[in-house]
């Protein structure tokens, strides 16, 4: 019964999310390069580094961030911690001489690029070993130093243990609500007086699929969302493309679902989409997403444009609710389908056949692997389907 699909990833690449310019940091920085007039001189830098996502880096306006403040300060550092264990490794930013003494001689310049290199190179070293819990790493992460200042957060987001399971919380959710649930529950960290950078978010490699901008979208507002609610001085993304290195970590972890159309052929020389109920519907409910249009849309005018006629067929799986509730609500699914198309400008005397399978006689062993409940398999059965037939 609950609404989520899976697909296998097509392409492993990074792109630009929400900004345009080569530059940009929402909300943190003015231009590129600089540090707020406010910004500390203390650095923590989290990567997640799980086997799902490719290998940590940081993007060149992360490493401007860490050399401008290290050429502005007498003390920068930079503390970089395992995801796995929460132990910072602590790198000098700002150029020391051997007596400890701010260097401002001729070295510098190189003593400094030389410590934001150490920086980098222990981020793109890092490899999970555990779940994939981001929240409590970050509870982890702030803890490395006693002295608030910018949390670089290099991860997809695609947490899958703890209290903020993406697996659970779906692609429908309200981000403000959501956080407001982890505040009540007392999951989220103390943020406090921090700058917080997401990088990377969305990212994947491997087994884990590519996000569509809408999924990319909201996995942003889910943190950034999260970052306020746990009281942070400011919440921003670093949306800047990089390398795709292959992940160092070999430890599996799960994978997120993601809702992906697909190209169906059916009987009679038809031939149409099969759609993920999730990028339609929220969990339990026959309602239409705000973003269905962007699916049904580009099929309607192809049904007007061609005066073919169109059949719609929902299905459910069997991992939740009688047989019948699944039913009633994979039909309830199509006429909601149903009757958008008719809105989007097909004539209803085009459609027909419209009806609800439910879970078709698929049996709960169905959605096992191994005698265990598999949400992948589960949300393959879940979709409805959408064919156009040749004019008679």
């Amino acid at each position: 019964m609950r609404q989520l699909t899976i697909t296998r990833k097509a392409v492993v690449g990074r792109t630009l999310l929400l900004v345009t310019g080569a530059c940009a940091l929402t909300t943190l920085l003015t231009s590129c390069g600089k540090v707020p007039d406010n910004a500390p001189d203390t650095f923590v830098v989290l990567a997640s580094a799980t086997a799902n996502e490719p290998a940590p880096g940081l993007s060149a306006t992360d490493l401007g961030l860490l050399t401008s403040a290290a050429g502005a300060s007498t003390e920068a550092t930079a503390y970089i911690v395992n995801p796995t264990t929460g132990a910072a490794t602590t790198v000098p930013l700002t150029p020391l001489r051997p007596d400890g003494q701010v260097d401002y001689g001729p070295s510098r310049d190189s003593t400094m690029a030389q410590n934001v290199r150490r920086v980098q190179q222990a981020v793109s070293g890092q490899a999970a070993s555990g779940p994939f819990d981001l929240l409590n790493m970050i509870g982890s992460a702030v803890r490395a130093t006693a002295r608030p200042g910018t949390l670089l957060v290099v991860s997809s987001g695609l947490s899958t243990a703890g209290g903020f399971d993406l697996r659970q919380v779906g692609w429908d959710a309200d981000p403000a609500t959501v956080a407001a649930a982890l505040k009540q529950r007392g999951l989220l960290p103390d943020l406090a007086g921090w700058q917080v950078i997401f990088s990377g978010l969305g990212d994947t490699y491997g087994r884990q699929p590519a996000l569509p901008l809408p999924q990319r979208s909201t996995l942003t507002g889910y943190w950034l969302a999260i970052c306020r609610a746990a009281g942070a001085s400011r919440c921003g993304t670093d949306d800047l493309t990089r390398p795709d290195p292959p992940p160092r970590s070999t430890t599996p972890v799960p994978v997120v679902p993601i809702p992906t159309v697909t190209s169906v052929q059916g009987p009679k020389d038809s031939a149409g989409i099969s759609v993920p109920s999730d990028a339609l519907f929220g969990f339990d409910s026959a309602v239409l997403l705000p973003g269905a249009n962007g699916v049904l849309a580009p099929l309607a005018a192809r049904a007007k444009a061609d005066g073919q006629p169109v059949s719609i067929t929902g299905y459910a799986s069997p991992d939740g609710g009688s047989a019948a509730y699944n039913k009633a609500l994979s039909e309830r699914r199509a006429r909601a389908v149903q009757t958008r198309l008719i809105s989007l400008g097909v004539p209803a005397g085009q459609i027909s056949g419209v009806q609800g399978l439910g879970t078709d006689g698929e049996s709960p062993q169905a959605c096992q692997v191994n005698g265990q409940l598999d949400e992948a398999k589960c949300a393959q059965l879940r979709r409805v389907v959408i064919l156009l037939y040749p004019r008679a």
